[in-house]
């Protein structure tokens, strides 16, 4: 059966009205299940670097300030209800993080079948778990709403607006390609302005992560959500917002090196630090193409959608946007970019020096060093 919270009871179809909870309106209902979902990822994931219950609260907002700008601009396509689909979209999408622990922790995502690929599949089965955790998440976020009613017994949410909300958690489900280039032609449309004298040419290759379920057809507050998921850091006016979050999630899937470090640095072998100074070296590199791909499918969900494109404001809306996100895609990038370039020519060398008669201290000074780069809790000193 499927690894679940607790506290999660499975829906059997079955209403029980003495099971219900009964609430003014839509309002008074979501803040109770923001609170509850809140509650639940601190208690559930509070060990988690990055998927803690800091995650869903980052979507929330990003997400709310993403479509109140569309708002400003057009009214018609955003109102309260739109708000308040989001929010319980964004407390509930990682309610649920079944994963396998290995060197690196392997989650178990999946909204749909075909989601799943099969090597993933069988480690599902293995460990008894049937579902994706999307589909999981949703179905948790779908019981809670069932729950609450109006004091004539009424649903407090109609079917449309569970279906949009359910719709939002499928659309965060990604895919990845750790090599995916980026043509010409999006390369010039989005970075001629600031690659000819940056020199991001050598970085058009690198991680792509996308959201197949973000369709033309989707509604706002799913376009909102997804966006605020996987967009939101690399889109913050502060550098630092997206340095750290890509810190958090080196330190989260690396559930190996974490183990070690309790052991000890000392336990490490050089060899293997030098490998490790390698792998956290391409991590901070990635960070540049990371970026760089968001901007331009952040873009390309906003030139898609259906909603946005038939809107008599769709100029004003994207004006609005790029004012609000452009400029921080390109300084996050640069600024990544400058991140990686100094730590490269800092550290990228440092194993090729095995000659040289102060090898090993070398390597492990530049191996704390980038630890505490990365946020782990070694530091230089220690």
């Amino acid at each position: 059966m499927e690894k679940l919270p607790q506290n999660l009871k499975k829906n059997d179809g079955k209403e029980n009205q003495t099971d219900k909870l009964i609430v003014k309106n839509k309002g008074e209902a979501m803040l109770q299940i923001w609170k509850k979902f809140k509650k639940e990822q601190k208690e559930n994931y509070f060990y988690l670097d990055f998927h803690n219950e800091k995650h869903p609260e980052i979507v929330r907002k990003k997400a709310l300030e993403f479509a109140k700008i569309i708002m400003r601009a057009d009214p018609n396509l955003v109102s309260k209800d739109t708000l308040l689909k989001i929010v319980g979209s964004a407390a509930s999408h990682d309610s649920v993080l079944n994963m396998a622990h290995g060197a690196m922790i392997t989650r178990f995502r999946g909204f749909f079948d075909a989601d799943i690929p099969e090597n993933l599949r069988i480690m599902m089965n293995e460990r008894g778990i049937l579902k994706g955790n999307e589909l999981l998440s949703a179905e948790w976020l779908e019981n809670e709403l069932d729950l609450y009613v109006a004091i004539d017994g009424t649903p407090i949410f109609d079917p449309e607006s569970k279906v949009e909300m359910i719709n939002s958690i499928a659309a965060t489900f990604p895919e990845f390609n750790f090599a995916a280039t980026i043509q010409n032609e999006d390369f010039e449309k989005y970075f001629g302005g600031v690659s000819t004298k940056n020199d991001l040419n050598k970085y058009r290759t690198g991680i792509k992560v996308w959201q197949p379920h973000l369709k033309s057809e989707s509604s706002i507050d799913t376009l909102a959500v997804a966006t605020g998921d996987l967009r939101s850091m690399a889109s913050s006016d502060n550098f630092e917002d997206y340095r750290q979050s890509g810190n958090e999630e080196f330190r989260e899937l690396n559930l190996g090196l974490k183990l070690k470090l309790e052991k000890g640095i000392e336990t490490i072998p050089t060899v293997e630090k030098s490998e490790l100074i390698q792998n956290i070296l391409k991590w901070v590199k990635s960070q540049i193409t990371f970026a760089m791909w968001q901007k331009i499918l952040f873009w390309e969900s906003i030139d898609k959608n259906e909603l946005i494109s038939k809107s008599e404001k769709s100029l004003e809306i994207k004006q609005a946007l790029k004012e609000r996100y452009d400029s921080n895609f390109d300084a996050n990038v640069l600024k990544a970019k400058q991140r990686y370039e100094h730590l490269e020519e800092k550290y990228g060398k440092i194993t090729e020096r095995e000659e040289e008669e102060f090898y090993a201290k070398a390597v492990d000074d530049s191996f704390r060093e980038l630890l505490y780069e990365m946020g782990f809790s070694s530091t230089p000193e220690n």
